[in-house]
């Protein structure tokens, strides 16, 4: 029987939409910073998590300045500061 996997962290939803405004895709952003589109798309819904290289290398990639980090990594801190 196969398991399934579990969802340990929130879907960034965000930085779906920077992927999609930045007019690249899961497979172009994981080429460049040295990944698979598998492990992006299951690091995005919430299967796993980014490390700090590959969130400072998305960051590079994606135009992401330093204020807008938790706004697209850490989505439930902000709902907290809210």
């Amino acid at each position: 029987m196969k398991s399934k996997k579990k969802r340990r962290y929130p879907i960034l939803s965000a930085l779906k939409g920077r992927i999609r405004e930045k007019g690249t895709s899961y497979m172009k952003l994981a080429n460049t910073i040295g990944s698979t589109s598998n492990a992006i798309s299951n690091k995005i819904n919430g299967y796993y998590s980014f490390n700090s290289d590959e969130m400072n290398n998305i960051c590079n990639e994606l135009e992401i300045e330093n204020s807008e980090i938790s706004k697209y990594f850490f989505p439930n801190r902000l709902l907290k500061e809210s």
